[in-house]
């Protein structure tokens, strides 16, 4: 009687070990699911909190300078134009002034991060995350753990790429409200330095929209080129080849305001709002014609280049501020359906690679 005790009592003692031993082991692993996804997470988790804390102090540091401006432009009576003349207005374009020395250039500065956004997310994901994978040919082992191809590539990606796309985003608005507080016209003027149409690629949707095109890139660079370095290095080169034509294009997202004027009212008319895009000026001839940026205040008496080109007349095109968002939206309208193309192009490319 007493051995049958001790074996039931041993069997028990061993199938409640077992158990907890399954327990703990379930409780250890993720979800079947998400797998591959927590094998990402582990193999990016230090870059990512690098990541988490470089964000964190470009934010604190933007309000920083957000605090800093509105203070100063408070204290020096900024918050509104001079209309009294003389020495008062003198005092107050000195105060602008010392703003402008202050502030301007850390304005461009974080401005430049956010510009470069895309080429640096474009590089992570071409190097890091896909390409080293291919060269070191780790993916044959996931690919043989009853993981598809198409799954192995969604799962590296997920992470990296909507962590990228959330730092833009919470970047690109705490910049754009840091601008959009010394965005203040004197005399026509903005207070502030870099106007909208110089920082257009840091504002609003447009880092958004260039990560994710850059993210695209650069999987499809790590997937065709499938070595860590010259993958990144075909991302840059990419990246900075297609910012080219996407600026060349970029007035004409939208109609232009045109403003003309007769050759005798002198070279070139004159656009009043001082934070308009005066992208392109030139002549206008008998036959309707156009001749841009003739170059007559240069080499020429204004008579002369009149006469030499048989002009009747000066335009200017440009775009008000009125058309900042318009055109914003519509670039990144295009550049996203660039992202999609490149995904597209990449998902071909995994499909070929599989065995």
């Amino acid at each position: 009687m007493s051995t049958t005790a001790e074996t039931a009592a041993e069997t028990a003692a061993e199938a409640t070990a077992t158990a907890t031993a399954t327990t703990i082991d379930r409780a250890a692993r993720p979800p079947r699911s998400l797998g591959v996804a927590w094998v990402v997470w582990r193999q990016h988790r230090t870059t990512a909190w690098i990541a988490l804390a470089v964000l964190a102090a470009l934010c604190a540091e933007l309000l920083w300078l957000r605090g800093a401006m509105t203070a100063y432009l408070a204290e020096h009576g900024l918050n509104v134009p001079c209309t009294q003349g003389g020495d008062a207005c003198a005092a107050h374009q000195a105060a602008a002034e010392g703003f402008l020395s202050r502030y301007s250039g850390l304005l461009t500065y974080n401005g430049h991060v956010l510009e470069f956004l895309p080429l640096l997310a474009g590089m992570i994901v071409a190097g890091p995350v896909i390409a080293r994978e291919l060269e070191s040919g780790t993916y044959k082992v996931v690919w043989t753990q009853s993981v598809s191809p198409l799954r192995w590539f969604a799962a590296k990606l997920a992470l990296p790429v909507l962590a990228l796309l959330a730092g833009a985003s919470v970047l690109a608005a705490v910049y754009s409200w840091t601008w959009s507080s010394a965005r203040l016209l004197e005399r026509d003027w903005i207070v502030h330095g870099p106007r909208w149409y110089e920082t257009f690629d840091a504002l609003g949707p447009a880092p958004v929209a260039g990560v994710l095109a850059g993210c695209a890139l650069g999987a499809l660079a790590g997937l065709l080129v499938r070595r860590t370095l010259p993958a990144m290095a075909a991302t840059a080169a990419a990246c900075l080849l297609l910012y080219w034509p996407l600026t060349a294009v970029r007035p004409y997202l939208t109609d232009p305001v045109t403003e003309t004027v007769p050759v005798s009212a002198g070279y070139p008319p004159a656009v009043q709002a001082g934070d308009s895009w005066r992208y392109e000026r030139g002549m206008t001839t008998p036959s309707g014609g156009r001749m841009p940026d003739a170059g007559c205040a240069v080499n020429f008496s204004i008579q002369r280049c009149v006469t030499d080109h048989g002009a009747t007349g000066w335009y200017v095109d440009y775009h008000p501020a009125s058309h900042f968002r318009r055109l914003q939206w519509t670039q990144a309208g295009i550049v996203t359906g660039a992202a999609a193309l490149l995904a597209a192009g990449a998902v071909r490319r995994v499909r070929r690679l599989s065995p």
